[in-house]
């Protein structure tokens, strides 16, 4: 049975065990130290000789293998013969700094008064002052994430760059790291930027180095991104053996330590924010790493609102140019269509309400006809244009007469000299290649004076006074041309701008130069759409020079003479009988005297049963004509129905529909061909011919 002071002594050395006191004893005299366990783990001292497990408490040591300090320390107690109790900073056995408060009082005297022994404890505090400064970290940090926060929700579209810029600066400096970053990866998922980075002082800026990274070279970094992961590296040497490639790179950069947090747009990674340290490593805890994630999670909100933002207003403003395209097209119809039919009208009118020989009603009947079929091939190639399909824009090859064209061109410039009174302002000079006069070649006739008349407006109207000269050859099979004027000059920034549909050197609200600016987009067009290519040197001030080559074939044929009087092929239908189906009166009336001349027996019909009535088994039809209607499906759902009934006659459609798409689909639905109108009358006995079943003969 243990005594009373037996008890008192254990139950003393367990309450000092469990409150986490090292006690230490030294008796002076034999100069031996004795230490408990919990100084020994609190140390570090010997723990690696020490049974933790065993009843025994005490442990004799020797300072002199890692605890001088405490050595040092009796020696000053039994010097001073007092008690003593202060704070120190000490180094465990592992290397790290520990902070103890230790105390120490003579414990026993000999006879003399001298010192014996001497009795101390050892407390650590270093956990109670991480604590308190771990609060305290935790708070700034807090603090400093909130702040960012608040920024971005302060910052306008267009600071956000500079918002994120100080945001790094911030966590960089209060982290104290080498270099914060931002990278953002590209729309095709294939490449990343570095967009934003701040570096310490001391430490070179990487920016210009990092851009259009391909993703391919970081294969595990990339993949812990897009798995939603952060990336915290304490030592960069230790990296798992799949991260090679990026080991290498780190360690290039001479990076020991980093943090890559991923950013994220509806749970999509669209970048990473990253932080470098290369002075010493960096240790983070995982509240720290949250904390940064809200930073990412805020700059990618940012990058994103910015970016619909941006997308909002491209969306806006096609919007807006969408419908001023739309205005424009129809200015643009107005600017190209009122000449010829001021033509056509005007002649119309002649031949209407005057007494006129027969010569002068066929010359202004070929007048009509003529600025009839420059309307149509207008009307033919802004359509194609306007829906963006210039390879259904006709090419229309003729033999061209070097002089005639020469001399159009002349007077094209004479007559719009004359109309704008700009004789005595402008001087006109020609420089025609010598042996162009004489020259044949096939090309597009329409089409090239349409590019030159374009470009001789264009510098009409830019040129107040001065010079226009006008130069044409034909070299190598290709026809140059080019136009140069005196006039206000382009700078080069608005060079490529001016071929633009409806745009300007000068497109602001107060410009001196009216119109809706078509002139060089139609050049450019009609250029591209003949092979060829056209050019611009200008210099603001001093005058603008348009150059234009057009492949063509050079041709020693000459053109053939003017046929207008050449009687036209009309064939004998006489014995033929055809249904022509039309429900405007005016287009059937014009109809039947164009197929007058061929003495076919002529039936017409506007009703849809009425046709269905007249086909069968027993056809007696040999072709019907169908004007297909503006609401084409009810016109091929007849068609369909006549070569549902009948396998006789053919089918041939006439439409004012000009697209390829609405020809093919006629001839899907049953038409053995289709003749667009206006009609070409020639065109018109083609298709017929084509669509009987047996021959026939011509009028003599």
């Amino acid at each position: 049975m243990l005594s009373s002071s037996q008890k008192e002594n254990d139950f003393l050395k367990q309450t000092l065990s469990n409150a986490g006191i090292g006690v230490w004893h030294v008796l002076l005299p034999e100069r031996r130290f004795f230490i408990n366990k919990t100084f020994a783990q609190i140390t570090g001292f010997a723990a690696n000789k020490i049974d933790f497990n065993s009843n025994e408490n005490w442990i004799e040591i020797n300072p002199k293998d890692g605890l001088q300090w405490l050595e040092q320390l009796t020696v000053d107690i039994s010097k001073q013969q007092s008690s003593f109790s202060e704070h120190l900073e000490i180094q465990h056995k592992e290397g790290h700094l520990i902070n103890i408060q230790i105390n120490g009082k003579v414990s026993a005297y000999d006879l003399s008064g001298n010192p014996t022994q001497i009795t101390g404890t050892l407390f650590d505090y270093s956990n109670i002052g991480s604590t308190g400064r771990s609060l305290d970290y935790r708070y700034r940090i807090e603090k400093l994430v909130s702040g960012i926060s608040s920024d971005f929700m302060e910052t306008r579209f267009d600071g956000i760059d500079e918002t994120i810029n100080r945001s790094l600066q911030k966590i960089g400096e209060f982290s104290q790291i080498d270099r914060s970053y931002l990278f953002m990866v590209n729309k095709r998922k294939n490449e990343m930027d570095n967009t934003h980075e701040w570096c310490a002082s001391g430490i070179n800026p990487e920016i210009e180095n990092l851009q259009g990274l391909p993703l391919s070279i970081f294969p595990w970094w990339m993949q812990q991104l897009y798995n939603k992961k952060h990336i915290y590296i304490y030592d960069v040497s230790h990296m798992p053996r799949e991260a090679s490639a990026e080991k290498e790179i780190l360690e290039a950069q001479s990076i020991k330590s980093l943090l890559v947090v991923p950013i994220l747009n509806a749970n999509e990674l669209i970048g990473f924010m990253g932080f470098d340290s290369v002075s010493q490593h960096k240790q983070w805890s995982q509240s720290d790493i949250e904390l940064l994630e809200t930073v990412a999670a805020t700059i990618g909100n940012a990058i994103t609102a910015r970016k619909d933002h941006e997308l909002l207003i491209v969306e806006k403003e096609k919007a807006e140019e969408s419908n001023r395209l739309k205005s424009s097209f129809l200015a643009t119809m107005n600017h190209e269509l009122r000449t010829p039919l001021h033509h056509i009208l005007g002649f119309s009118d002649l031949i209407k309400n005057a007494e006129l020989e027969p010569e002068q009603i066929q010359n202004f009947a070929a007048k009509i006809s003529e600025s009839g079929n420059y309307l149509l091939q207008i009307i033919e190639d802004v359509i194609a244009l306007s829906v963006g399909r210039k390879s259904e824009v006709k090419v229309r090859a003729e033999l061209i007469n070097g002089l005639d064209l020469l001399v159009l061109h002349k007077a094209v410039m004479n007559e719009l000299i004359s109309s704008k009174n700009r004789k005595k302002e402008l001087n006109i000079i020609l420089k025609p290649d010598e042996s162009f006069s004489e020259q044949v070649f096939i090309s597009d006739k329409h089409k090239i004076n349409q590019i030159f008349i374009n470009l001789f407006k264009n510098a009409l109207k830019f040129s107040n006074k001065g010079t226009i000269e006008y130069g044409i050859s034909l070299k190598d099979q290709q026809l140059c041309l080019y136009l140069k004027d005196e006039g206000i000059g382009i700078p080069d920034e608005k060079k490529e701008l001016i071929f633009d549909y409806f745009r300007q050197g000068d497109d602001s609200s107060s410009r001196r130069f009216q119109g809706i600016g078509i002139g060089l987009a139609i050049c450019k067009n009609l250029v591209q759409i003949l092979n060829g290519t056209i050019s611009l040197c200008s210099e603001p001030g001093k005058g603008s020079t348009f150059s234009v080559s057009i492949p063509v074939i050079v041709t020693t044929n000459k053109p053939a003479e003017n046929t207008a009087s050449t009687p036209s092929f009309v064939p004998n239908l006489s014995d033929r009988r055809i249904l022509l189906i039309d429900n405007d009166p005016n287009s059937l009336f014009l109809l039947k005297n164009v197929l007058a001349a061929t003495h076919a027996n002529l039936i017409t019909s506007g009703n849809d049963m009425d046709v269905l009535a007249l086909v069968g088994e027993n056809c007696f039809l040999d072709l019907v004509l169908i004007n297909l209607k503006t609401e084409t499906d009810e016109s091929f759902n007849l068609i369909r129905e006549i070569k549902k009934h009948c396998n006789q006659c053919s089918v041939i459609g006439l439409s004012a529909h000009s697209l390829l798409t609405d020809l093919e689909n006629a001839l899907k639905a049953g038409c053995i061909d289709v003749v667009s109108i206006p009609i070409d009358t020639q065109l018109l006995f083609e298709a017929i011919q084509k669509g009987l079943k047996k021959p026939y003969c011509c009028n003599d």
